[in-house]
């Protein structure tokens, strides 16, 4: 045998018979722990409301995400948050929008930051607009529209506390038109 492989290094073995018995173990592993349960996967019990729900991530198991609302005039969507540095977003499309306008309220009453950005369309064209701005609740402020005579607007505004202590709550409000 000495002629066939040479003279073999006792450290190449030990190398082998590690990486065989390693191999092993993870097989093994697979095939009596793997995905093969009938179960459904459950949302980490360690996810709270601030951090986020695992069923409402896409391709997860649980109920589909909420679409965003189509409109054309009137409340394109509402949200609301609780908690330290709450922060809440609405989004939605406007067709053929004319005006678009944010209001903002929060409880107890504190500076509240907030962030826009509208995506307009028009014969294959798109512009995007952004920006942010500070202000003191109940605040309602007309958003500049990117491209006039737009076909459609996608919207997405942001609020958020700025205040650490306790809790507080924050709506933030897109209204077409």
């Amino acid at each position: 045998m000495k002629e066939l492989f040479g003279e073999i290094k006792p450290v190449y073995l030990i190398a082998a018979a590690v990486t065989v018995v390693v191999m092993l173990i993870l097989g093994g592993i697979l095939i009596f722990a793997g995905g093969g349960d009938d179960e459904p996967d459950a949302p980490d019990p360690r996810l709270g409301l601030g951090e986020g729900d695992a069923t409402q991530l896409p391709g997860s198991r649980g109920r589909p995400p909420k679409q965003a609302p189509r409109v054309r005039t009137g409340v394109v969507d509402t949200a609301r948050r609780v908690g330290r540095l709450a922060v809440a977003q609405a989004r939605g499309t406007i067709v053929e929008p004319s005006r678009v306008r944010i209001r903002v309220s929060a409880a107890p009453k504190q500076t509240v930051t907030v962030n826009y950005q509208l995506g307009c369309y028009r014969n294959r064209r798109a512009r995007v607009g952004r920006g942010s701005y500070r202000t003191r609740p109940p605040n309602t402020r007309e958003v500049r529209l990117p491209m006039s005579g737009a076909e459609s607007c996608i919207v997405t505004a942001g609020a958020q506390l700025t205040k650490i202590k306790g809790e507080g709550r924050v709506k933030v409000t897109v209204i077409a038109g």
